[in-house]
């Protein structure tokens, strides 16, 4: 898709990938070209051309598709192009967009905040003091509405402990995940 702009998602200490083809002037697709037949270069998020010191290696796929592969250090966007002085002169560059997480952990932090935030939030299990200010009780976040006040689709809970002085003025109110 020429023109087309697309960005890959790392993560730092994860193998990031960038896919290729090679192709002649015919657009015949070149197999078995040596890897170290191509010239690359890597920058990290500041510009910083960094292949000297991560190792980007090029294996062949199957038919003339190829694969760049390297472990990304920092977070930030980096960039990778890769040529080929006879079948590949124009190159391939690709962006890799670094984070320190996946999204699998962003979701279920995200997910998190959200019923921290009283979304699908239920709280049970409280207990009062004298001056009928609750003191203790149990906060759970669920997967959908429905679910809210059962046991199913529980996603975390909490167990939240409040103090008060003897006018009844809050001294400390904590939460903590169980």
């Amino acid at each position: 898709m020429e023109g087309a702009f697309i960005m890959i998602f790392g993560r730092i200490g994860v193998e990031s990938h960038e896919d290729f083809s090679v192709t002649n002037s015919n657009n015949t697709l070149m197999p078995n070209i040596d890897s170290t037949a191509f010239t690359l270069h890597l920058f990290n998020n500041n510009g910083v051309e960094v292949s000297s010191s991560v190792n980007v290696d090029i294996i062949e796929m199957g038919y003339g598709h190829y694969r760049a592969s390297f472990i990304p250090n920092n977070i930030g966007i980096w960039m990778l192009a890769i040529y080929h002085p006879v079948y590949f002169p124009w190159g391939k560059t690709g962006t890799i967009q670094v984070f320190n997480n996946d999204f699998d952990t962003m979701t279920t932090l995200i997910t998190r905040i959200l019923g921290l935030v009283q979304e699908n939030f239920h709280i049970d299990n409280t207990l009062y003091d004298s001056n009928n200010n609750m003191t203790q009780s149990r906060i759970r976040i669920y997967n959908n509405a429905i679910n809210v006040g059962s046991n199913t689709g529980v996603i975390a809970t909490y167990n939240m402990l409040a103090v008060y002085d003897s006018n009844g003025n809050m001294e400390s109110y904590s939460v903590d995940k169980v």
